[in-house]
């Protein structure tokens, strides 16, 4: 239903007059009347009485009235969303995190929503290789993830740097760094390369850069799994840092050094996608400055 006759409708309903209507809608007595011929061909009766008095609603026209002025209010709602979301203050986005931004993605995200609170997020835990890849393929928004080791097609925002922390259990001592091959008595524990990669490569680089091969005794297929199997005494792991400070204190953990210890964290996003939520989320991330990942709060 043409929303202009709906519209001219209800200023003539109010007005009571075709000139008075006409003026207000800056438009020919005449043009008024043909949209009003219009609008009754289409609902198939008269709205409308007319008379040397001006113009008085029908039975049908009064119950027309409510249906014409829900369906404006409903479009100028709708007129009104389209605004904000072009304006990039809502609509919806889907995020992803990893275990190094457990507790940091979420509280920058929310901070975003007091800042746009029109705005609807998804938050999906996900390691960074499939976040990259639903990037890339069109089913996610952004992610906090390792940057990609293939930026094609990506960008990446540094957030953070996470390091290497050796986990050990409880009551388990942490030996010389000389001595590590001590703890392949007890055994490692790691994440099933398929679920995460980037740390498995992270892993692997470390450990012949430090002439030691971890007896691996177990898999697992997620970290949370893989640090409670260390806190139940099971065998050590290398896990993140700060993804293990957010876990809490059943393990000993401690930072571990050299060049293939650290690796930047960050937002990551679809270099095309030109979302103007997404834009202003990025631009909300970026103007945060620096962050202490283990509070989540800027530094």
């Amino acid at each position: 239903m043409d929303l202009k006759l709906l519209r001219s409708f209800i200023v003539l309903s109010e007005a009571g007059h075709y000139g008075k209507a006409a003026d207000r809608l800056l438009v020919t007595q005449s043009t008024l009347t043909k949209q009003i011929q219009a609008l009754e061909a289409t609902i198939g009766g008269e709205l409308f009485e007319r008379g040397r008095h001006g113009a008085k609603l029908t039975v049908l026209g009064r119950v027309f009235e409510k249906e014409a002025q829900r369906l404006l209010r409903l479009s100028d709602d709708v007129a009104a969303r389209m605004r904000r979301a072009h304006a990039g203050l809502a609509g919806h986005l889907d995020i992803a995190f990893g275990i190094s931004t457990l507790v940091l993605a979420p509280r920058l995200i929310a901070d975003f929503r007091v800042a746009t609170p029109d705005c609807q997020i998804t938050l999906d835990d996900l390691p960074s290789s499939e976040q990259h890849q639903r990037l890339l393929d069109g089913r996610l928004d952004a992610g906090f993830c390792r940057a990609p080791v293939d930026a094609e097609g990506l960008e990446f925002l540094p957030l953070l740097e996470e390091r290497l922390a050796l986990v050990l259990p409880p009551t388990v001592s942490e030996p010389p760094l000389s001595q590590l091959s001590a703890l392949n008595a007890l055994g490692f524990v790691a994440l099933s390369p398929s679920r995460g990669s980037g740390l498995d490569s992270q892993i692997t680089r470390w450990c012949s850069a430090s002439n030691f091969k971890p007896r691996i005794v177990q898999y697992a297929e997620d970290i949370l799994t893989v640090h409670a199997v260390v806190a139940a005494g099971l065998g050590a792991a290398f896990l993140p840092w700060y993804g293990v400070e957010a876990l809490g204190g059943r393990t000993r953990q401690s930072q571990l050094s050299g060049p293939e210890s650290h690796w930047p964290i960050g937002l990551c996003w679809r270099d095309d996608d030109r979302n103007p939520l997404l834009r202003r989320f990025i631009d909300h991330i970026s103007g945060r400055g620096s962050f202490d990942a283990s509070l989540g709060q800027i530094a």
